[in-house]
């Protein structure tokens, strides 16, 4: 079996370039792949409506069905810029979604599944703006919102955050990420996240721990076939 790992392309406009790249990637493993992980931080803004859904992911979307319908399964892990990904993903593209962390049995192996970004138990504060963000008067809020206003808002606040264009402030995520990966692999037989836009592999007796690198400018990605974890670019 083949699965496809991706994180952290912070999708915006179609016309942009790491955009084009990342649905040309896609489209050309249509047929050809079992699963595709999405770890979070696709898209630059999104929060899910029971009816409609942005308008600049259109193509995004429209590769992901062509995806499942070809037989591929989809799974979504919640960013910190992406999340309640609503029924869309849920019914429409049959995507098992994660919205903290998840264990996942694909192909024989156990997968711990997360974003990363609850990998630094001392960012209290922005542990406390991620709950805000997703608790139920903010998602009743939005609801009520015209979705317009919600994706002009959403990305103002990207824009604020500065994570878009942050593709200079890398570092080796490993001495935070491998003691936590550790601890995961005691139930599970590979770590995987996303979020820090660096991509490592560790391969340790416990198991594999790999961080994704992003789909900015790096286009990584890592693939997972017949048992065997490889990090790649596109």
């Amino acid at each position: 079996m083949r699965a496809i790992f991706l994180a952290d392309a912070h999708l915006r406009c179609p016309d942009d370039e790491n955009y084009r790249k990342l649905v040309d990637f896609l489209d050309a493993q249509t047929g050809r792949l079992d699963g595709l992980f999405l770890l979070g931080d696709i898209f630059e803004f999104w929060i899910g409506y029971r009816h409609v859904v942005f308008s600049a992911y259109l193509p995004l979307l429209e590769k992901l069905r062509a995806l499942n319908e070809a037989g591929c399964s989809l799974y979504y892990v919640e960013g910190n810029h992406d999340f309640n990904l609503g029924p869309f993903f849920a019914d429409t593209l049959q995507c098992r979604i994660i919205t903290d962390e998840a264990v996942v049995e694909w192909d024989g192996q156990k997968l711990w599944l997360c974003h990363g970004d609850l990998i630094n138990k001392e960012l209290k504060g922005y542990r406390l703006l991620r709950a805000f963000w997703r608790s139920l008067p903010v998602r009743i809020l939005a609801a009520l919102l015209p979705p317009d206003a919600v994706w002009t808002f959403g990305n103002w606040l990207s824009d604020k955050s500065g994570k878009y264009k942050a593709t200079g402030k890398r570092f080796d995520p490993s001495p935070l990420v491998q003691p936590y990966a550790r601890h995961c692999l005691n139930s599970s037989d590979a770590f995987i996240c996303g979020h820090f836009h660096q991509p490592v592999q560790h391969q340790e007796e416990a198991g594999t721990t790999l961080v994704l690198g992003d789909c900015i400018d790096q286009y990584s990605y890592a693939e997972l076939v017949d048992g065997t974890f490889t990090l790649k670019t596109f």
